[in-house]
């Protein structure tokens, strides 16, 4: 009788389903008011004549807070229109942003760390490039593997913004312009020094069964199994790039499509043995990634009261503060110099492992 007088409990999928209603509708708001604005770039500054050498600036200081990639949910359940979204595939590694500019190419972490710099011939990118070809950002995935870089997105290509563009254009741009680099390739010179190789990650629209089903039974997916699949993303098609998480950007791994979208997949994509429902994993690899987080900011709080305790103990030292801080200076450029060297050195690849457990965003963050 009064059952009308309650509110009604809403699922995760159904919550998810409205988010993305809203969002969209905020972002097509948003590209009709910017249609006559244009986005202003912050170039990198030059680090002040204090600043010491061995720090590298985070992406964040570089190029502003408001830039980064754009992270997904997992895919609770299946969208009201399936044909509206676009099927990636992608390979292991590590979520990155690619910057090419003023002659240098730079990866940085997930969370904005610098990792290595090398060469491209993307925008700028100081290979084989023209002056004035403008600057780049990417959203790769880098396997340390092949030492392969897999582009899933763009947000800048030679001086072009496309954070308002819609998901279909994004991906279209993105072909033809490395269908572009493809034909030029044959006219470069032999290739020296620290290139590296992009590859463009193919994109499938579900609306087309065929290709869907195709790309959803084919195993292994690239060559000799190299690199390995580690999940699907899913992109509205209408959707605006965003620097964060967002509903219109999805997840899955390959075990889950059958028991979320009903679509059947591969029989080589085993599930793990705990698994038992999507939903029920999802929480769990939820709440396990919570715990590794709480963990290692945990240790990172330890380490600087350690220090700060030394410090201080190094200040009630009459007549050797200044010699101790002098040294403690030294060491720290030491140490900070020989973690760079290491890096140029071959041994990105244990670093990348390492920061792939503790910086994940929930793999649904992809």
């Amino acid at each position: 009788m009064y059952q009308d007088l309650y509110k009604r409990n809403i699922d995760k999928g159904k919550r998810q389903e409205i988010r993305r209603q809203q969002l969209l509708q905020e972002q097509k708001i948003k590209r009709l008011e910017q249609q006559d604005e244009q986005r202003v770039f912050r170039e990198e500054s030059k680090p002040s004549g204090n600043r010491r050498k061995y720090k590298q600036q985070t992406f964040q200081e570089i190029y502003g807070s408001d830039l980064g990639p754009q992270l997904s949910e997992w895919m609770r359940e299946k969208p009201e229109c399936l044909d509206d979204w676009l099927l990636v595939p992608c390979p292991k590694g590590q979520r990155c942003l690619v910057v090419s500019s003023r002659g240098k190419t730079r990866m940085f972490s997930k969370a904005g760390r610098f990792r290595m710099s090398f060469m491209s011939h993307l925008p700028g990118g100081g290979a084989s490039t023209r002056p004035g070809s403008g600057f780049s950002i990417l959203d790769c995935i880098y396997n340390p593997g092949n030492d392969t870089f897999y582009v899933l997105d763009v947000l800048w290509y030679g001086k072009q913004c496309f954070l308002d563009c819609e998901t279909q254009f994004r991906f279209f741009w993105l072909k033809s312009k490395f269908d572009e680099l493809e034909d030029e390739a044959d006219e470069r010179d032999h290739e020296g020094g620290n290139i590296k190789p992009f590859s463009l990650l193919k994109c499938c629209d579900i609306a087309n069964n065929v290709k869907t089903a195709q790309t959803l039974q084919t195993y292994p997916l690239w060559s000799d199994n190299t690199p390995e699949l580690d999940g699907f993303l899913f992109y509205h098609k209408e959707a605006s790039y965003t620097c964060g998480p967002t509903p219109l950007v999805c997840w899955l791994f390959p075990f889950m499509v059958g028991d979320v979208l009903q679509m059947p997949v591969n029989s080589s994509y085993v599930p793990p043995p705990n698994y038992s429902s999507p939903w029920i994993y999802m929480d769990e690899f939820d709440k396990d990634l919570a715990r590794r987080r709480h963990k290692g900011h945990t240790k990172q709080m330890d380490c600087y009261i350690d220090t700060e305790t030394v410090n201080s103990s190094s200040t009630d030292m009459d007549g050797v503060q200044e010699e101790g801080e002098e040294d403690d200076t030294n060491e720290k450029e030491a140490s900070e110099q020989h973690l760079m060297d290491e890096i140029k050195c071959g041994s990105l690849e244990r670093i990348m492992n390492a920061e792939r457990l503790l910086e994940l965003e929930g793999i649904t963050e992809m």
